[in-house]
């Protein structure tokens, strides 16, 4: 009779025992079956994007906003992402380097040259600079020592994605019926050129603009993207949101000043200048304006020669005429 009340004791322990075993083994089974897959490695690099923390003017025409907007010496980044074989997102096991190499040419490297895909990340984004001007640069980033077939294949922009480098850059306040005028490069307010900047520029808006400010820039002369005479000239550039201000009879203008050293003293008819009304797009020659500050019917710029003149120190002083924003060259 003192035996009897024991024994369902300790087979509920026993049952409770075996509990804990068929728990123990379902707890491993839970883990494993939540535990996400990591990302395979990578077999190539995109580049998705070359961005710049400057901005155009709101309101600014689309197709004249440049892929992005690199100054000298001014940062800028890189979005990369990585795939495997079959095209699937990827990530590197462990921090891996990156490297980060330009079209600029071998005296215009990219500074910092690296950057970092962070373990575990199927994205990244690189920060570098450039120190000098250059156009249509194109960026590849790829992993050292993990080239080859059987690497990682580096990314490179596409073209759309080229974007120029620009010499200098800044912002002057606007406002819609308020008249805008502002000197792009040079020296004195563009009053003079001289051999040393021999071309400068002033955009005239006598209705100033719907932004409220107006881009201005200057960028690298060559003798293909740019159409210049010389590399020794300036692209001039200006962005804003001009809103129909403007029309063919009422245009904005850029006079755009030339050292005698570059342009010479000859016929001023027998000189040009060059514009792009998109933000990436090549430069092409202006026609001449059928008449004095006013576009031809089928013109989107033109070269104001009754305006155009040369001045007493045999700068050559050139005028284009246009109804929205533009780059500008001498050619």
């Amino acid at each position: 009779m003192t035996r009897a009340p024991g024994r369902p004791i300790r087979a509920r322990r026993g049952g409770l025992a075996v509990l804990a075993v068929v728990l123990g083994m379902l707890v491993p089974l839970v883990q494993l079956g939540t535990a996400s897959a990591a990302p395979p490695r990578p077999a190539s690099i995109r580049v998705d994007a070359v961005l710049s923390a400057i901005t155009a003017p709101d309101g600014t025409p689309a197709s004249a906003v440049p892929s992005a907007l690199v100054v000298a010496g001014q940062p800028f980044s890189i979005e990369v992402s990585f795939y495997d074989a079959d095209g699937q997102p990827a990530a590197f096991s462990q921090d891996t380097t990156l490297a980060i190499s330009t079209s600029a040419g071998s005296t215009n490297l990219p500074v910092p040259a690296t950057g970092v895909a962070p373990g575990g990340a199927t994205s990244a984004t690189l920060s570098t600079t450039l120190a000098a001007p250059a156009n249509q640069v194109s960026v590849t980033v790829s992993v050292p020592g993990l080239g080859g077939p059987r690497g990682v294949a580096p990314g490179t922009s596409t073209p759309a994605q080229r974007f120029d480098v620009l010499s200098s850059l800044r912002f002057e306040a606007s406002a819609p019926e308020t008249p805008f005028s502002a000197a792009v490069g040079g020296t004195d307010g563009c009053a003079d050129a001289t051999e040393a900047q021999p071309v400068c520029g002033i955009v005239t808006l006598p209705r100033g603009a719907v932004s409220s400010s107006v881009l201005l820039s200057t960028g690298l002369c060559d003798r293909a993207y740019a159409r210049c005479g010389s590399s020794r000239g300036t692209v001039i550039q200006f962005l804003a949101d001009l809103g129909g201000l403007y029309t063919p009879s009422a245009p904005a203008a850029v006079l755009v000043r030339c050292d005698k050293t570059l342009c010479g003293t000859g016929s001023i008819k027998k000189m040009g200048l060059s514009y792009s009304l998109l933000g990436n797009g090549a430069l092409a020659a202006a026609p001449a304006c059928p008449a004095k500050s006013t576009l031809g019917a089928d013109q989107e710029a033109c070269v104001d020669y009754v305006q155009s003149t040369r001045d007493n120190a045999g700068d050559t002083l050139l005028v284009l005429l246009l109804t929205r924003d533009a780059r500008i060259s001498v050619s």
